[in-house]
């Protein structure tokens, strides 16, 4: 009983198709009628990451719904959405015949694409996960970033994890 991620393939080309409108005009204008045109985005708000202000924003956000954040400009803007439901999800699937009834859960459309589990590669949590390269972000940016090494218990290998003291009578 495999566990497959997949795409919605129309709720990502709404984000993709915002994601390249705001790229070329980033307006109030082009972010309140991108949040009118797709159902499946809530709000969008766009910040300009060297001023440290606000450039457009639309929508209510909704705390129970999907945030996600992109880079643009060559990450001088983060562009920020509230989707009702995250183009990506999680499907059980018990044998192909089901994988043929797969349907978004937000629009419900069969259109979706099977994609590549990030769990998959980082169940062995024996192992370092790989840092982000920040090279790429300008100095401004870059310099407020910070990247700890620090580890949740939860989330270190058992051997590394600290032994409670047992109590003593």
């Amino acid at each position: 009983m495999p566990l497959f991620e997949y795409e919605c393939t129309k709720c990502r080309d709404n984000v993709d198709d915002s994601l390249k409108q705001i790229e070329k005009n980033v307006s109030k204008k082009v972010v309140s009628d991108l949040v009118k045109k797709y159902d499946n985005i809530n709000h969008i708000g766009v910040f300009d990451l060297e001023k440290e202000k606000v450039v457009a924003e639309h929508g209510k956000r909704d705390r129970e719904c999907t945030d996600l954040d992109f880079y643009l400009n060559e990450g001088l803007l983060l562009a920020f959405f509230n989707l009702q439901m995250n183009y990506r999800f999680s499907e059980l699937v018990y044998d192909e015949k089901d994988e043929k009834n797969i349907k978004c859960p937000f629009c419900d459309t069969k259109k979706v694409e099977k994609v590549v589990s990030s769990f998959a590669f980082t169940s062995d949590l024996s192992t370092d996960m790989p840092k982000p390269d920040l090279s790429n972000l300008p100095p401004s940016v870059r310099k407020n970033t910070f990247i700890g090494d620090y580890i949740e218990e939860k989330d270190r290998p058992k051997k590394n994890r600290a032994k409670r003291p047992v109590n003593s009578l």
